[in-house]
């Protein structure tokens, strides 16, 4: 392991490879699915067991933070994600959780991309939502405001019907079945994407319109997660549909050598691959949108 300033305490110390995005979520999605192989839109056409890393934090830092994934892991995400509880209450430790996420995928984002796609006029906002992200997760800030944490849980649901023209074709693959992290931004707003399976987490970075998103904040000493009416702006569906037909890209650069390994591996377990969640969620497309669900090159 090498050693360097851990990102978060700063200390020189030995570093852990730790997980961007909690590595329960590539777990659950590799159980849940028709062949028990991930595939990354980056390299399509390999199948891997596990999600990025990188050399982040000591050990002290990851066990933080793996106490606070423990708690959503076991009181919110496999409960809800297994049909257990339709609703789940939290303690302060959701709110811990939700910007540990949020704050590895900005700074993840930082080490590797330089947020080339966020605005210079912006770059000040994600400085400082870093810091107060930082500060909050080591206990010397007591909330992270202005830079909310939000969660949007969408858990074992489906997309029966819908209104719109340009809804995606895999909405209910990308909604229920994926995991993705992004900084996205515009002229005025940015914020982390955190796609967590059918949770998705979102830190605001700057978000001026923040009283349009209702339901979704994460409060400091508790509350609950589950169905209610939730609000958001509406510039928030291009941006999951856009997120979604991404997304579909994946099918369309996996070669054919590549889908018929995944025709052998379906053909080995046909069992686990007929009553796996990953298929379930392409049903469900098919029944939306036909022929139309499976896009070609």
């Amino acid at each position: 392991m090498p050693t360097n300033p851990c990102r978060l305490c700063g200390e020189t110390k030995e570093l852990r490879e730790s997980h961007i995005l909690p590595g329960f979520v590539y777990r659950w999605m590799k159980e849940t699915s028709a062949t028990g192989y991930l595939r990354f839109r980056q390299q399509p056409n390999v199948r891997v067991q596990d999600g990025p890393k990188l050399h982040l934090l000591c050990g002290d830092c990851e066990q933080r933070f793996n106490q606070w994934e423990t708690e959503f892991a076991n009181r919110i995400f496999h409960p809800m994600t297994q049909g257990d509880a339709a609703r789940a209450s939290y303690g302060p430790w959701l709110l811990l959780f939700c910007a540990s996420v949020s704050w590895r995928v900005l700074v993840y984002h930082i080490d590797t991309t330089h947020l080339r796609s966020v605005p210079a006029a912006l770059l000040p906002s994600v400085e400082r939502a870093e810091l107060t992200w930082r500060e909050f997760l080591l206990g010397s800030r007591p909330r992270p405001q202005p830079h909310e944490q939000h969660i949007l849980p969408l858990p074992r649901g489906v997309i029966g019907s819908h209104t719109y023209s340009d809804m995606p074709t895999n909405i209910n693959r990308y909604l229920f079945r994926s995991s993705e992290m992004t900084v996205a931004s515009n002229d005025r707003d940015a914020f982390t994407y955190a796609k967590l399976g059918p949770f998705i987490v979102l830190g605001f970075i700057a978000m001026p319109r923040r009283k349009q998103w209702v339901g979704t904040r994460v409060n400091t000493h508790g509350g609950t997660v589950g169905p209610r009416n939730y609000v958001l702006p509406k510039p928030y569906d291009k941006f999951i549909f856009e997120r979604a037909d991404l997304a579909a890209t994946l099918q369309e650069r996996i070669s054919d050598r590549q889908h018929a390994k995944i025709g052998e591996t379906y053909r080995g377990n046909m069992d686990r691959a007929a009553q796996s969640d990953s298929m379930r969620a392409m049903y469900q497309d098919v029944e939306l949108f036909g022929r139309r669900a499976f896009r070609q090159k």
